[in-house]
């Protein structure tokens, strides 16, 4: 019982404190480039998380069917189980930190997405905005297109 009480503690101190240094990375001041430009790029943490859990992910799918005594369905139904924990999570996180980026000046909004899509709108075309707690993206609608920008984006505050 005790166990299970300290491992909840370092769990949630863990969270807390990896959610307070992505927030107030947010709030980190931005200059502008030569053109006036503000650029936004994720948070480093995100590529080492991504880092982190695909090595992870790959270990399990080393090692344990080499150390398992008996290579049977169950011990692929846990690298499968492992793969979906730690790729699941590792794999958005690295692609988020390589690819999401913001730009934005005084007239136009240049986003590229977490597969590398890029999108530009014009800050008087926004006819909606809206957060989306569960994902942490901030959705700004035109009339023809929508641009999603995440909430740990350093310097957000900046373009917020």
């Amino acid at each position: 019982m005790t166990e299970k009480i300290i491992l909840y503690t370092i769990i949630g101190i863990a969270v807390s404190t990896a959610l307070a240094f992505l927030t107030k990375a947010t709030g980190k001041a931005v200059a502008s480039d030569e053109s006036g430009y503000f650029n936004l790029r994720m948070n480093k943490l995100y590529g080492i998380m991504g880092i982190v859990g695909s090595l992870f992910g790959l270990l399990f799918l080393i090692f344990l069917p080499l150390t398992a005594g008996v290579n049977d369905s169950g011990v692929w139904i846990g690298v499968i189980l492992m793969l979906l924990i730690f790729w699941g999570t590792g794999i958005p996180c690295l692609m988020y930190y390589r690819n999401h980026r913001v730009t934005f000046g005084d007239n136009s909004i240049i986003a590229t997405n977490v597969y590398g899509k890029v999108k530009e709108i014009k800050w008087s075309d926004i006819s909606d905005i809206r957060f989306k707690a569960l994902s942490g993206l901030l959705v700004l609608k035109t009339q023809n297109e929508q641009v999603k920008v995440h909430q740990h984006l350093v310097g957000l505050s900046k373009f917020v």
